[in-house]
């Protein structure tokens, strides 16, 4: 058999072969990197740690079997991937048994790792877990449950050798995909506001054009309002992006006609509802009615990954019929895919005066009534049942009385005298009692008082259960699952306080918008803006009406009022009024002279705090001012004026409604001067200046139409008829 010599012309050409192979393999390895840095980019990772969690100083689980429960959410535009991992550091009782004790990590009730106590643990000690997608939901419980041991022998199960921390250094990493967004009218508020996101502010940027009729600025105002509502206590971040731009990072709304937006009109070749010479035809190519509304939700085309929210028609009337419907709850129910046209709107009655969610509207309302739940304690270390408690901002309590709050509570048989309950307000211990009935209570009553000066518009009550067995045998192993203690939601709180407010008080805003939210809808709200706003006035409109949404929650859209100042006659009677700008921009600013006494009567040397100190504050035409007064068009409503004498001034303001911060720290005065450092409020006022409105005054009750009264008065002549026929025998 012949083989074939060694070809030296082929060694030769090994080196440029290996040249070429080193070139494929670097481009190959260089293309990767790029894939992977590209990977790296769109990689998104939530960190979520023991302070986020409520425990910063981590969580000590004692006695024989205790557990810790966390809850999270699965927002809904994330794919959570299999990376994702809890890093648990931990570290234990150097007496444990090894072999009777054991830690278990869940995730909805699904045990995702058991740890062993034993010797090479009893220092802190790292460990990762990882978390499977898919038995993750919109919400979910994190927990930390021990079983732990001392001896073999007689044990205390309260014993101070029972214990594993969990440290500070704890945390829970979510990596996950952004979903593709789909638009769809259906799913919103989402992507607008994704109600499941707790971790990170929702973006929305808001066109705010020149040359808004003022049905399209009432439009644009009832949108602020109704995804400010969809938000609630979530943080939002909004902002006015440049006219005519859809060249935005965040996702954006823009309303009004395609004449008044020209960034409409920019999307022409987006839309599911053709535009055509400024005008939206329906999917079939026929021109829509003037007065019919229009909404469409499109992808971004600069951005894909977000939405741009389309409230418009082809006539200002057309536009604020869309806004309206896809504010009214009901209705948005019936708006689906792309593009809905609206071709007619039937408002809903109005929300009730005082009907806010959660909030003590009279003496004796009960915790069921405040949508607080019966909470029951197991177990040696039962977690505290808390309550969060809420009281109408207009309910005026005087000093020197007391608040009364009747708890009703039960607990098990079998409790020693050494079980206990003790309630907390504020975080001020201020009661305690022992459970003591052998046989245990059903339904017992406990009544405290608080004094009126510590009770608030937004308040924490919390019941403290701590819980023995009786008869406990130290050689028995005792389980604690039978001993308990309820709290039920039959409780009630008996105020001793008038329905009446003080105005005019700048402070009562953080107290959830009040009075401008006093009906939930705003439907006795308007806003009054300047003709030729600044951005720094359309940033405070925006931020402004944001916020009330946020301190409001209506069942029944929103009824907002808006004006421009040179026109505002229809809507300054019977309204509570927010006025932006100052006197030079907004004319209505110069109806206000000798109520305005700042910016008007520039007094500012005569600045007193609420407890009557006098207080320094300069003439700096960069400091916005917020000043409430009682309305010269009607002593039952008051006007919020937000001045400033440039767009520092009014982007303070802005920032001021913006951030919960700032917001939260608004103190009572008649004026607030927002400063680079945050608001101060104080009081300026002459004998006269204020009042206390009563709901009787606010509210005005029942109001019949017309033809209801034509219906009454029908009825009243023929029952009249029938008494005279009756009386005369005929």
């Amino acid at each position: 058999m012949m083989t074939r010599p060694f070809s030296l012309p082929v060694f030769k050409k090994i080196p440029a072969i290996l040249s070429l192979l080193a070139f494929l393999g670097g481009s190959f390895l260089s293309m990767w990197a790029g894939i992977t840095a590209v990977q790296a980019a769109t990689r998104n990772s939530l960190v979520i740690t023991m302070k986020d969690m409520g425990n910063p100083e981590g969580h000590t689980l004692k006695t024989v079997r205790t557990e810790r429960r966390y809850h999270f959410t699965k927002p809904k535009g994330w794919k959570v991937q299999p990376s994702s991992s809890i890093h648990m550091v931990f570290q234990h009782s150097p007496s444990l048994l090894p072999e009777r004790s054991s830690l278990n990590v869940l995730v909805n009730e699904r045990i995702v790792k058991t740890i062993r106590l034993a010797k090479e643990n009893v220092v802190p000690t790292g460990v990762d877990i990882p978390i499977p997608p898919e038995i993750l939901k919109d919400h979910n419980d994190l927990t930390f449950q021990v079983d732990q041991h001392y001896t073999y022998q007689c044990e205390d199960p309260l014993s101070a050798e029972l214990w594993t921390t969990v440290l500070p250094d704890t945390t829970m990493k979510l990596d996950y995909e952004l979903l593709p967004v789909k638009p769809d009218l259906a799913a919103l508020p989402y992507p607008m506001v994704d109600v499941l996101n707790t971790y990170s502010p929702a973006h929305i940027g808001y066109s705010v054009p020149d040359g808004l009729s003022p049905a399209s600025l009432e439009a644009l105002s009832t949108v602020l309002v109704s995804l400010g509502q969809a938000a609630g206590w979530r943080e939002l971040e909004t902002s006015v992006v440049p006219s005519g731009s859809t060249s935005t990072d965040h996702h954006l709304v823009l309303v009004g006609t395609p004449d008044e937006n020209p960034a409409i009109s920019s999307l022409s070749g987006s839309f599911e509802l053709p535009l055509s010479g400024g005008k939206f035809s329906g999917k079939d190519g026929s021109a829509l009615p003037e007065n019919y509304g229009v909404i469409q939700l499109v992808n971004n085309p600069s951005r894909p990954d977000h939405v741009i929210l389309v409230v418009s028609g082809n006539s200002p009337e057309g536009v604020k019929m869309a806004a309206k419907t896809l504010a009214q709850n009901p209705s948005n129910r019936l708006l689906a895919g792309k593009s809905a046209v609206v071709k007619e709107f039937q408002p809903g009655p109005q929300h009730p005066y005082r009907a806010w969610d959660g909030f003590i509207q009279e003496s004796g309302d009960n915790f069921a009534k405040l949508g607080l739940e019966t909470q029951t304690a197991r177990g040696y270390a039962p977690v505290p049942i808390l309550y969060k408690v809420k009281m109408m901002p207009d309910l005026f309590l005087p000093g020197q009385r007391k608040v009364k709050v009747h708890t009703f509570y039960s607990y098990a048989s079998q409790l020693p005298g050494q079980s206990k309950l003790e309630v907390k307000w504020n975080g001020k211990a201020i009661k305690s009692i022992g459970l003591d009935n052998p046989k245990g209570e059903t339904n017992a009553e406990l009544t405290f008082e608080i004094n009126s000066e510590e009770f608030f518009t937004y308040n924490e009550l919390e019941y403290q259960f701590f819980l023995f067995p009786d008869k406990e045998d130290l050689c028995r192993f005792v389980t604690d699952v039978h001993i308990w203690g309820t709290v039920h939601n039959t409780s009630y709180i008996e105020l001793p306080a008038d329905k009446k407010t003080a105005v005019p008080d700048v402070g009562l805003i953080n107290d959830a918008g009040f009075p401008f939210t006093a009906y939930q809808d705003l439907s006795e709200t308007a806003v009054v803006m300047p003709k030729n706003a600044t951005e720094g006035d359309k940033n405070v409109f925006v931020q402004t009406l944001t916020r009330l949404g946020r301190e409001s929650r209506s069942h029944r859209g929103i009824n907002i009022r808006a004006a421009y100042g040179d026109n505002a006659g229809d809507v300054r009677g019977n309204n509570h009024l927010i006025v932006i700008g100052n006197k030079s921009r907004n004319p209505l600013l110069n109806e206000l002279g000798g109520k305005s006494k700042l910016i008007v009567e520039n007094r500012f040397d005569q600045l007193k705090t609420p407890d009557g100190k006098q207080v320094e504050v300069s003439n700096d035409p960069d400091q916005g001012i917020i000043e409430e007064l009682i309305s010269p068009w009607n002593d039952k409503r008051v006007v919020l004026t937000m001045q400033g004498e440039n767009d520092t001034a009014m982007n303070r303001i802005a920032y001021l409604m913006m951030n919960d911060k700032w917001f939260g720290s608004i103190e009572s005065g008649n004026i607030t001067v927002v400063n680079a450092d945050g608001p101060k409020s104080m009081t300026v006022l002459a004998k006269g200046e204020a009042k206390f409105l009563q709901p009787a005054e606010l509210s005005e009750g029942f109001k019949m139409p017309i033809w209801g009264w034509i219906v009454l008065g029908f009825l009243a002549i023929l029952g009249l008829i029938s008494i005279l026929r009756f009386m005369f025998g005929r």
